[in-house]
């Protein structure tokens, strides 16, 4: 059955006391959790702990770890910005040395993190999340579902406006207008050379495809880094500063390899930023950590909402890593093997980002006025 039922006979006595793990409400559905013989709902006459007054409430928001939180924050960005940086020379000298091998072996790195990110940590933690704010499974299906889809289809309604906006920037051609071609060299370009530029004209991609890239991997890591840092609050929010340090350490280690494949994705031939400014924009979608952590502090999201907001950033990534990144490892220029090192490097970057699961767990806060345990909360691995 949907439901299990407990009769209590109270006949002989002046009260009853229950003692829970969880809050007894987390368990209704569509009927309280305690009713009398003729289904009437019956409240409790006290709780403990009691119920925070004003002056406990104000006091309590006086304690939230603002400190923590805000410094973990920012410790998570600064060592992801660190370790992209210290990786970028040894990176950048391979690629000069064999530049298609390079490009391919990229694409696939960053597909197996960006994907496995999304797969790992965001789509799975959303439905848990999503499911506590509706318990019949359709109502938590069609939500996650939507959230995801939406995400997914974000970069390609940026792609149609963008599109049109640069249509109505630039000009078109005149198909009267004539070009001419001055030729100041004093040898004729070969027709080896003019094959190259044509290849190079027809690799340069179009205004609209980077503004798609750019605006996807920002807006994916913007989301992704925002719920981080809700997580990140939570936990020392609700359970203590120890586990808020774990969760924070957690997050290091799966933003360092996604963080670099974003910067990748940025300096590619796909978007053309410079290295500067690649690192510059990654960092400032990175600070949403912060906003994140400074929402759960200052006000209480429902776990729901931030669900959704999980599984959107899913969908955008998902966009990124199999329309974007994947189709790099098809080239025709790939031999055999380099394209087995390019599904390689998937893995690589796939596992990069599920070593974290071998310790992923998230704090579920302490009731309302209760203290936060010692050695952390509820959890899961």
């Amino acid at each position: 059955m949907w439901q299990s039922l407990f009769r209590i006979d109270a006949s002989n006595v002046a009260s009853v006391a229950f003692f829970t793990v969880h809050v007894p409400t987390e368990f209704e559905a569509t009927a309280h959790y305690l009713k009398d013989s003729s289904g009437e709902d019956i409240e409790p006459a006290a709780e403990l702990p009691e119920p925070p007054s004003q002056e406990s409430a104000k006091a309590s928001d006086e304690d939230k770890p603002w400190g923590e939180v805000i410094g973990a924050s920012i410790i998570v960005n600064l060592i992801t910005l660190v370790g992209v940086i210290l990786a970028i020379p040894a990176v950048m000298k391979a690629a000069a040395t064999h530049i298609i091998a390079f490009q391919g072996i990229l694409y696939g790195f960053a597909a197996g993190c960006i994907i496995a990110a999304a797969v790992f940590l965001l789509m799975f933690e959303a439905t848990h999340l999503v499911g506590a704010g509706w318990k019949e499974e359709v109502d938590v299906l069609w939500r996650w579902g939507t959230c995801i889809l939406v995400g997914f289809e974000l970069p390609s309604i940026i792609d149609f406006i963008s599109s049109v906006v640069a249509s109505n920037l630039v000009p078109t051609q005149d198909a009267n207008q004539v070009t001419v071609v001055v030729v100041t060299t004093s040898v004729m370009p070969t027709a080896e050379d003019a094959n190259d530029r044509v290849d190079d004209e027809t690799q340069k991609p179009s205004l609209n495809s980077k503004i798609r890239i750019l605006a996807g991997v920002l807006i994916g890591d913007f989301f992704h880094n925002l719920c981080d840092g809700i997580f990140i609050g939570a936990a020392f929010k609700g359970c203590g500063k120890g586990f808020g340090w774990s969760v924070t350490l957690s997050t290091v280690l799966h933003e360092l390899p996604q963080e670099l494949a974003d910067y990748f994705i940025l300096t590619s031939p796909g978007a053309m930023l410079g290295p500067v400014l690649a690192l510059v924009l990654n960092f400032v979608s990175g600070m949403s950590v912060l906003l994140g952590g400074i929402i759960v502090l200052a006000s209480d999201p429902d776990d729901s909402d931030v669900g959704m907001l999980l599984a959107f950033g899913a969908g955008v990534y998902l966009h990124i890593g199999a329309v974007e990144c994947m189709p790099k490892i098809y080239e025709a220029k790939l031999s055999a093997w380099l394209r087995a090192a390019c599904v390689l490097a998937f893995i690589v970057g796939s596992v990069l980002i599920g070593l974290i699961l071998l310790d992923h767990e998230h704090c579920v806060p302490a009731p309302e006025g209760a203290s936060p345990p010692s050695g952390g909360g509820h959890h899961h691995r």
